[in-house]
């Protein structure tokens, strides 16, 4: 499902002296199966335009359309319910969202109240454990008595289990190890391309919106201050210091090399293998020069 936001305005405490614009004049559309990462800094209105997308939050003015779904200011979207089993959000530590017995239960539970069979339910769980890098012998494991990050993975497979179409990520690798999170962006991306999911990725790691994304929003005091390609986006190291925000290390360390070799490299590289590749590669040549 595409989605299509125009002139999204909110504002929290509205019609109180503590009123506060945390969105406006907020314009994006985003075409099924993009991976979309929303950079800004704390309080630029990243999670409140994603709060939005389910229906959680309302808009104060504008509106938001996702296929045939419409969220209107001062209109009631009647099929919220049905809306909400197409976008699944993985919030900050889903992990602490995890409740049941077993994790088997905590995984159909959202299937189940919207309607899923109990039977169908179970076989999304035994798919989505697998998916997820557990095996069989968890589901009938305790929550409770995983690691962080394997608690991470059921509270991701609950999430999935619901079928969305499209994933909201906040901050979904926040807490982990360098190692952890790397593993967990690594699940997403590959269930974003498996299950062909619109995937709106919103994080403060550069690196990771570098390496991941089709798409690239930042935002700044509530609205769009700056999108497009990542080639595009960190291209511009301008409009990023303006921002207060810094280009990926790997593309400041090729911009290095360039200034040092007096050589052009390819702008699309920013994962580290494709960093220590151009690097050799070039170290290489002016060795043979």
């Amino acid at each position: 499902m595409d989605i299509t936001i125009k002139d999204l305005e909110h504002l929290y405490s509205k019609g109180t002296p503590f009123e506060r614009i945390a969105l406006k004049d907020v314009d994006l559309s985003i075409k099924q199966g993009t991976f979309l990462s929303i950079i800004g800094h704390t309080g630029s209105g990243k999670s409140t335009l994603i709060q939005h997308l389910n229906g959680l939050l309302k808009p104060t003015s504008g509106s938001i359309q996702i296929g045939d779904f419409h969220i209107k200011s001062g209109e009631k979207e009647k099929r919220l319910k049905d809306l909400r089993k197409h976008v699944g959000v993985v919030f900050q530590y889903p992990e602490h969202q995890l409740f049941e017995e077993t994790i088997e239960k905590d995984i159909i539970f959202g299937p189940m109240n919207f309607g899923v069979a109990e039977d169908e339910a179970k076989k999304r769980a035994a798919h989505l454990i697998d998916l997820v890098g557990l095996d069989q012998s968890f589901l009938q494991r305790s929550p409770f008595d995983l690691s962080g990050g394997q608690m991470r993975r059921v509270a991701i497979a609950g999430v999935l289990a619901m079928k969305p179409s499209i994933l909201i990520l906040d901050e979904p690798t926040a807490g982990l190890d360098p190692r952890g999170r790397k593993e967990i962006m690594e699940l997403f991306y590959r269930l974003h391309n498996e299950e062909n999911l619109t995937t709106i990725l919103v994080t403060h790691s550069m690196e990771d919106a570098a390496r991941y994304s089709d798409q690239i929003v930042i935002m700044e005091k509530g609205t769009v201050a700056l999108q497009g390609t990542p080639v595009e986006v960190f291209s511009d190291a301008d409009a990023l210091t303006a921002l207060s925000l810094d280009v990926p290390e790997t593309m400041q360390f090729i911009h290095r090399l360039e200034t040092r070799f007096g050589t052009s490299l390819p702008k699309s590289v920013f994962t580290l293998e494709e960093t220590v590749e151009a690097a050799v590669s070039l170290l290489r040549k002016e060795e043979r020069s």
